[in-house]
């Protein structure tokens, strides 16, 4: 489209249709849509004769007298009889007559009873397009005003041509407000100053002004005409506002007739909003958490008045009763809650400023903002001034949660700073809380839980122990008078709580709790993020049964949840990931691992994304890449000596090493955690099996494999190695009393993995033996770990002159520095390099570091 340089809008498709034949071309549509000018161009490009006509009286004469030629009649609302001007078209076929005009013309029915051709033009078609406003003014900026109006050509003019948006925005306002409001019957201008009000106008909004379903059906319909409505009077006083006919109250009540407007104010409002392109039912995208929700009726139950509209209808009413906007916010957000409809509550208390009402939406519904409708929360809370959260202390916590959200891109890091926010606003609200006798509020539960998440990700997780268990203690009879969802989530912090501080039995009972609280809750964020935590919970302790029917219930639970989608998909895929694994299905268990990538920046849960990679790279992947992957993770990760996700990541070292054969590290790795390591009874048993230790081996197993903290995964490993040690010793009855223990746990749990952690040779003697029939996947996957490795030791000499080695290039000085005769030196490091493996002081030295006989660095 070619651009126009004199601003002038382009509408070549409105000309093609005046083109087109006919006698009678009606333009109707509302004051600034560009109808005169439509006409001019369009006889600027037609030779014939025009006559403009000012008075309509005696225009079936001047048709009946003229020669071939267009009349136009540019004002002809209250053209008079009409089939009287019909018939003299009719008898009159050299004419052609152009009437524009605000409402419905009647001539229009009139030249279509009596059979003449007509064109007629109305509000949408004469509203000009985004790509007609960049042609007209070029692209910059256009796309905004074309929004705000709607293609509605004068506002949009006097906004482009503004010096500021604010002024254009104003100037728009005022001119619709001049020509428009005016031409408004007072009913239906009393309507449409309270819906102006709703962006979008919803079935809640429509009850709480007084309309009724019939109107509501109306209004939904939405005419087809940019125009006044053809019934109804003009208002008593121009330009003024009639107070009785808001239909309220100075405090905001109201209803009935007046609230309403009737059925007949409705419909003019429905003709009005609706004719001027100002979108159809259901043609405004939605915006999540706002529209599409079933207080609403459905998605097609919601429309809205343009914004050049609502600014003149919010500016009139403010300047002819302005306590009236903040009432009917007041009552659409109590309305809206009632509804359950929390983040449409909240921007119109923030409207109203209401602080006492914000307050009750967050108390209410807090945790289904913050977790579904992040961005009504930005704009209900974020920039309240100082003085609001102080004078209103329940609007801390939704105050602070505002401005973490607006300043942080989503991810961990908005999560902890979001907690650590909460904290510190909530700490003084949590200990005045305490001193008020009685059990403790909705509001003290949440703080308990939010003081639980931020120790939980500042890596104190004793103290986020101790506060799970004081939440316990509180929540304990408390079902009937705490909110379900308040309750669930409480007991969800409690349940991550326990289970980083190292107490998984009682993070599954809290975990279990808390669904419990909230299972009757569908497609909840939350209730999905429980269940996934109980899957990743199973699945990680090799439950697979329990762990898939966990992960069927998140399916049936899982819903977006905008920020905190990846919180609840993340413990999801890496659950799938460690099922898919222990059935032999590494297609399905490297697919879930890639999902989950993208959503390892969640720091609480890196330690099972190390071992859900691990278990993955034991049977499928490459060993040495995850055991580099698990140290960086644990270098980039705050992992404090002790704590769960220290143990997590030695465990997985340890099982790396032993599946690269590398005993020293692994021994070195042991004797570090201790003997009172509760981890280390695996490794350590395969340790001696691999070492050719069968007796210690099977000695190390059976004392583990019964203890009450062993997970069903260790228990099947345990058992395993446990039989493979008597085999070893020649004692078959041993072997397959617990080769047949473990193979009917396996079979409990589908853990076909479970036997590929045997030599295969060995596993098919126990087998055949046993009566038990192997899975064809087991026998064509690979042994999880060696058959046999070397353990390098060292005398106390070889160990003094390794550590020389490193600092000195000869016999000589190594001699020198040992107080040592050399040929005492040159006879040790011959021994050394034996033991090695090594033909030389470098290859010594990296053999050595390897084995990890020596620091690395």
């Amino acid at each position: 489209m070619e651009r126009r340089t004199d601003g002038r809008v382009p509408r070549d498709r409105l000309l093609d249709r005046l083109d087109r034949p006919a006698a009678l071309r009606a333009i109707v549509g509302l004051p600034g849509t560009g109808k005169t000018a439509l006409v001019a161009q369009w006889l600027a490009l037609n030779s014939a004769d025009v006559t403009w006509i000012d008075d309509a009286v005696g225009l079936p004469g001047v048709i009946a007298a003229a020669g071939e030629s267009v009349l136009v009649v540019d004002r002809g609302d209250d053209l008079p009889e009409p089939d009287a001007v019909a018939a003299a078209l009719a008898r009159a076929p050299h004419v052609r007559l152009v009437v524009c005009g605000r409402r419905p013309l009647p001539l229009v029915t009139a030249a279509q009873r009596a059979g003449l051709e007509v064109t007629q033009l109305t509000g949408p078609q004469l509203l000009a397009t985004p790509d007609e406003f960049a042609a007209a003014w070029g692209e910059r900026g256009t796309a905004a005003v074309h929004e705000h109006t709607r293609g509605w050509l004068l506002p949009a003019r006097l906004m482009i041509d503004a010096p500021t948006a604010e002024d254009g925005r104003r100037a728009a306002a005022d001119y619709v407000r001049a020509v428009v409001l005016d031409g408004l019957p007072s009913a239906v201008r009393g309507a449409a100053f309270r819906l102006a009000l709703a962006d979008p106008i919803t079935p809640v909004h429509l009850r709480a002004a007084g309309v009724g379903d019939e109107v509501a059906g109306e209004l939904r319909a939405l005419a087809a005409d940019c125009q006044w409505p053809a019934v109804g009077s003009r208002p008593t006083r121009p330009g003024g506002v009639d107070h009785p006919a808001f239909g309220v109250t100075r405090d905001g009540g109201g209803g009935g007739a007046g609230a309403g407007g009737g059925d007949e104010a409705a419909g003019e409002l429905r003709a009005l909003a609706a004719g001027c392109q100002w979108p159809a039912v259901g043609s405004r995208p939605t915006r999540p958490g706002r529209v599409d929700h079933p207080a609403f009726g459905g998605e097609g139950a919601v429309w809205s008045l343009p914004p050049v509209l609502r600014d003149a209808l919010v500016a009139e009413l403010a300047a002819a009763e302005p306590e009236q906007p903040a009432a009917w916010h007041r009552r659409y957000a109590r309305a809206l809650l009632d509804a359950g409809a929390p983040g449409p509550a909240a921007r119109h208390a923030r409207s109203a400023a209401d602080w006492p009402l914000l307050a009750r939406v967050w108390n209410a519904a807090g945790l289904t903002l913050l977790t579904e409708q992040s961005d009504d929360l930005v704009a209900a809370f974020g920039g309240l001034t100082a003085r609001v959260p102080h004078d209103v202390p329940d609007l801390r916590l939704p105050a602070a949660a505002a401005r973490i959200l607006t300043s942080h891109p989503p991810g961990v890091r908005t999560l902890q700073a979001l907690a650590s926010a909460f904290r510190a606003g909530g700490e003084q609200l949590l200990r005045a809380e305490e001193m008020t006798p009685g059990r403790p509020s909705d509001r003290q539960l949440q703080l308990l839980s939010i003081g639980i998440v931020a120790d939980r990700l500042d890596g104190r997780y004793e103290r986020a122990a101790a506060g799970a268990a004081r939440l316990e203690r509180e929540l304990t009879g408390r079902d009937g008078d705490v909110w379900p969802m308040h309750r669930a989530w409480a007991l969800h912090q409690s349940a991550q709580a326990l289970l980083l501080g190292g107490n998984a039995q009682r993070a599954v009972a809290a975990g279990t709790q808390a669904y419990a609280a909230a299972h009757d809750v569908a497609a909840h964020p939350v209730t999905a993020h429980i269940a996934a935590d109980l899957a990743l919970l199973h699945a990680a302790a090799g439950a697979t049964v329990d762990a898939r029917y966990w992960l069927d219930v998140y399916e049936r639970h899982t819903a977006p949840a905008r920020w905190l989608e990846y919180l609840v998909r993340l413990p999801a895929h890496l659950a799938a990931a460690f099922v898919a694994t222990d059935r032999l299905d590494g297609d399905a268990a490297r697919a879930h691992l890639e999902r989950a990538e993208d959503d390892t920046g969640q720091a609480e849960l890196w330690p099972f994304a190390v071992a859900a990679r691990t278990q993955y790279a034991l049977s499928f992947g490459d060993p040495l890449l995850a055991l580099a992957d698990a140290e960086r993770s644990a270098a980039t990760n705050s992992a404090p000596a002790g704590g769960l996700a220290a143990r997590i990541v030695d465990r997985c070292r340890a099982e790396l090493l032993l599946a690269l054969g590398e005993l020293n590290r692994v021994d070195t790795l042991l004797r570090a955690a201790g003997p009172d390591a509760g981890w280390t009874a695996v490794p350590l048993a395969r340790f001696h099996l691999l070492r050719g230790e069968p007796d210690r081996a099977g000695h190390t197993a059976g004392a583990a494999a019964w203890a009450p903290e062993a997970t069903p995964r260790d228990r099947i490993e345990l058992l395993l190695i446990e039989a493979a040690a008597a085999e070893a010793l020649g004692s078959p009855g041993t072997a397959d009393h617990s080769f047949g223990r473990a193979a009917a746990l396996a079979a409990r749990t589908g853990a076909l993995r479970s036997f590929t952690l045997l030599p295969d040779g060995v596993r098919d003697v126990l087998a055949k033996r046993s009566g038990i029939a192997l899975d064809p996947a087991v026998l064509s996957a690979r042994p999880a770990y060696p058959a046999r490795a070397e353990l390098v030791t060292l005398t106390e000499r070889q160990r003094s002159v390794l550590r020389a080695l490193t600092r000195h290039e000869d016999a000589a000085a190594i001699s020198y520095a040992l107080v040592m005769a050399p040929s005492l030196v040159e006879e040790e490091l011959r021994s050394l390099y034996a033991v090695l493996g090594a033909t030389g002081r470098d290859a010594a030295l990296l053999r050595a570091r390897r084995l990890g006989l020596l620091p690395d660095g």
